[in-house]
């Protein structure tokens, strides 16, 4: 299909809007693998859906014309042969039965879409009738019969607790589900080819915010009406069930859910069930889903819109959110829904022949590598192992032969992890180690180290999974020992406990609440076999792929086994494959090689199939200024690297410089800082040196939190200091960090960034064993030199970031500062839009004066 001239947008589009929609139009027919580049601030969520939506609406229309077009065909053949074969009616019965075998397969595909097409009007008409009676539902008194179902419904909720729940279940709910290797998945292949005639788009997103932006996005769209959408998320999101969900935890939720999704059970078992006051299901599932559903298809809802309907109807959001799936043209998933494979097969996200469109891509690389590292402690490895081997030990007459054979062999690797950090299966978790040591290991040269090289990984994740071991070994600890119920610790944690704390919340979506660091806080459990689990499937990838850090700690406890992807193309196969379409889209997606080399055509992709296409920015050249300042007021080099990390000559050459910019920038000045503890450094520095007094004077300052929970908190103070400054102050400085909460994805338009600073360069850690072990594999596998850049490139990306934060649409202005001589020989690293106005200048100076000039310039014209 040709792209449109025209495309329906909520107002009238920049040119480059209109160019970035054909382009993507253009990308999506052909099948193609895009990678699209379009600055913060240029509308670039909008171009995506009114692209990508025009392309689908003409695609399904065009689909069903064609195939209407065929069956028309086949019967118009189906004359001719009666014609020709008046006289031979067995070689006109063979010609018919071939015909009609073609035309059974197009009729089938027109049916699959005038099947969908009749749902959603069946939707539609529902969802009117409950309008009508809208009022009488849900204001008028409940009858007698749902009083009773809801008390029963309270009553089981309450009684859903964790502890007396499992507690009084019997021994037989521990035993392991059966598991059959020789199973196969053809009905469900069946399905997924079903499902896979009506194309769909899955757009993917880092965060929950990015998503409902989004969303937003599209009811600002002229296409809200007409496109189905669902947002796929976690049961954290989605549940209402108060006791799953004071659980607070994703794993403990995801956990729970799944224990309660019983299976139907006999008369005899009902009544036993009701005798011992147990509550084994949730009141919420399946509760009114159809209506649920039918509202979800229907209109484009964020996720809290669809828990706020789930809990006025009583049922589950998140399941019913999973059945709108074959009725929905556009799904909204968070990354590691799509790239996770395992994690994608049981979301029942099916990419065969559909597109895939990931938005700020920027990361895309760092991300794939984050969802598929994995690590270990040698705390988690004694605590499964002591699990295992009680759990075996009390069921094994109880279990299958099969089941047995795995556990042992499960038990085995641990012994043999246990052993690699200097420990036996008798040692205790603090137990010292003397000389701790560290080694790096292919995943080969480990599974020979460990001795587990004959274990045949695919068949014992398998197992793990298919046998629900998991859930199972959650059961028999919390119903004999207790020991991972939720409590109260009325000590502050430290050493080995807060280290373990800290990696099993690394990956997890949870609220973080604020705390100081006296408070008692809650202990989060976590089943030690989902981490090794995970970190066993990492076995299952080629050696050459990634690689194995073991750390030996000070204790047992302490030591540490890690898994690090280095090819994360090896991850984008199957969506590379399956795919019918694949857009990459950012504010800065440069440098584009990285995305084509390391990923697409690592991935086994075709050169030809990949098209790039990158704009410039809206706003006009006279609306930025952009300075790289080598030294500051008083001629001191400005050289923020490690080992001047502490010079209080360049800390106070920087005080000086900040009290300038203060004096003559109004509003809002973001800075930001590598890391930190640099930010922490600079700060005390700053305040030492009185030069934190004399910013005060001119600007409100705040600093940027490391809890994710305070961050609203402080922008909006920070908002509310430029909105409304107190003489004789005229704005607001924040100190952030790159890479931070404040880079990437929060607005500092207008007001709020009339001033970026960035100083020095924020560089990875080079003594890193894990930064050399990924140059090193670029080196070899990319091209020499590949890890220079890759090294060159992560620092860059990093600041290109914190620049974007300031330019947020046509008629904004803000100016952007760099503070460090090295970014002189980096300029055709950063973005385009910001090289036209882009100065190196020696003179601190000048460089006051230029921007004194804009900002009396911009002041004129308003």
């Amino acid at each position: 299909m040709k792209p449109p001239e025209e495309f329906p947008f909520p107002f009238p589009p920049y040119d480059i809007q209109k160019n970035f929609m054909k382009n993507l139009y253009s990308c999506l027919d052909n099948g193609s693998l895009g990678i699209f580049e379009s600055p913060t601030g240029t509308g670039k969520s909008l171009s995506i859906i009114c692209g990508a939506f025009k392309w689908l609406v003409d695609y399904e229309k065009h689909y069903k014309d064609s195939l209407e077009v065929q069956l028309k065909d086949f019967d118009n053949k189906l004359e001719e042969i009666k014609k020709e074969f008046k006289q031979d009616w067995f070689a006109e019965q063979t010609a018919e039965i071939k015909i009609n075998s073609e035309k059974q397969v197009v009729q089938k595909k027109l049916d699959i879409l005038k099947h969908r097409e009749e749902r959603k009007n069946k939707f539609k008409e529902r969802l009117e009738l409950e309008n009508i009676s809208k009022k009488k539902r849900f204001w008028k008194s409940k009858s007698v019969g749902e009083k009773q179902n809801d008390k029963k419904n309270k009553d089981e909720v309450s009684k859903d607790g964790l502890e007396d729940s499992i507690a009084e279940r019997n021994d037989i709910d521990l035993l392991l589900e059966d598991f059959s290797l020789d199973s196969d998945s053809d009905d469900e292949e069946t399905k997924e080819e079903e499902e896979a005639e009506v194309v769909k788009i899955f757009f993917c997103s880092r965060t929950h915010s990015q998503l409902t932006q989004f969303i937003g996005e599209v009811k600002r769209s002229p296409y809200v009406a007409e496109i189905s959408l669902v947002p796929l998320a976690s049961r954290q999101n989605y549940c209402i069930n108060k006791a799953v969900k004071s659980l607070n935890h994703i794993n403990l939720i995801n956990d729970k859910c799944i224990q309660m999704q019983k299976k139907k059970t006999s008369s005899k078992e009902e009544k036993d069930l009701k005798r011992s006051k147990v509550a084994t299901a949730c009141p919420f599932n399946p509760g009114n889903q159809s209506l649920l559903v039918a509202d979800i298809v229907t209109n484009v809802q964020d996720v809290e819109d669809i828990a706020v309907n789930a809990k006025n109807l009583n049922t589950c959001a998140y399941y019913a959110s999973r059945k709108t799936l074959p009725d929905i043209q556009v799904i909204l998933v968070p990354y590691n829904l799509v790239l996770h494979k395992s994690t994608r097969i049981s979301s029942g996200i099916n990419l065969k022949n559909n597109i895939l469109i990931i938005d700020e891509a920027h990361n895309l690389l760092e991300a794939i590598e984050n969802i598929h590292n994995a690590i270990i402690t040698g705390r988690n490895i004694l605590h499964c192992y002591s699990q295992i081997t009680q759990y075996h030990k009390r069921f094994e007459n109880l279990l299958s032969a099969k089941s047995v054979l795995y556990l042992s062999r499960l038990s085995f690797i641990l012994k043999k992890f246990i052993q690699l950090l200097g420990g036996t299966t008798k040692s205790h978790h603090e137990d010292k180690i003397e000389k701790p040591k560290s080694e790096i290991y292919t995943i080969s040269e480990f599974e020979t180290v460990t001795d587990i090289y004959m274990i045949n990984m695919f068949e014992l994740t398998r197992f793990v999974n298919e046998s629900k071991l998991m859930h199972k070994l959650r059961g028999y600890v919390e119903k004999y020992s207790g020991d991972l119920k939720v409590r109260p610790v009325v000590k502050k944690t430290g050493g080995v406990s807060a280290f373990l704390s800290s990696l099993q919340k690394k990956d997890d979506v949870v609220t973080e609440n604020k705390q100081e660091e006296n408070v008692p806080t809650e202990e989060i459990p976590s089943t030690p076999i989902m981490l090794i689990n995970n970190f066993l499937q990492c076995l299952r990838g080629e050696s050459k792929d990634g690689r194995i850090f073991v750390n030996q700690g000070s204790t047992i406890g302490q030591g540490t086994i890690k898994f690090m992807l280095l090819n994360p193309a090896s991850r984008f196969h199957d969506i590379i494959q399956d795919a019918r379409s694949v857009i990459l889209a950012g504010g800065t997606m440069e440098p584009i090689s990285e995305f084509k080399n390391q990923l697409f055509i690592g991935a086994g992709a075709n050169p030809q199939r990949i098209v790039t296409y990158s704009c410039d920015h809206v706003v006009p050249k006279e609306n930025i200024l952009t300075r790289i300042v080598t030294q500051g007021p008083t001629k001191v080099t400005f050289e923020f690297n490690y080992n001047n990390r502490g010079n209080p000559e360049l800390i106070n050459e920087l005080g000086r410089t900040l009290v300038r910019l203060c004096n003559i920038v109004p509003g809002g000045i973001v800075v930001f800082f590598s890391s930190y503890n640099y930010e922490a450094t600079l700060y005390k520095g700053l305040e030492n040196s009185d030069v934190i007094k004399e910013i005060q004077k001119k600007k409100k300052i705040f600093r940027e939190p490391k809890l994710a929970s305070d961050v609203n908190l402080v922008l909006q103070n920070y908002a509310k200091a430029i909105e409304n400054p107190q003489s004789p102050q005229n704005g607001a400085l924040l100190f952030s960090v790159v890479g931070g909460k404040l880079s990437e994805g929060l607005n500092f338009s207008d007001d709020l960034g009339r001033c970026v600073v960035v100083v020095g360069m924020p560089y990875p850690n080079t003594k890193s064993l894990e930064l050399q072990e990924k140059m090193k594999y670029l080196n070899e596998n990319v091209k020499q030199g590949a890890g220079n850049e890759y090294y060159e490139n992560t620092c860059m990306k990093a600041v290109n970031q914190c620049i974007g934060r300031a330019v947020r649409h046509i008629a904004d202005y803000s100016t952007v500062v760099l503070l460090d001589k090295r970014y002189s020989t980096k300029t055709k690293a950063l973005p385009g839009w910001i090289q036209r106005s882009l100065e190196t200048s020696n003179d601190f100076t000048a460089v006051v004066n230029d921007i004194d000039k804009f900002f009396i310039n911009k002041k004129k014209k308003t």
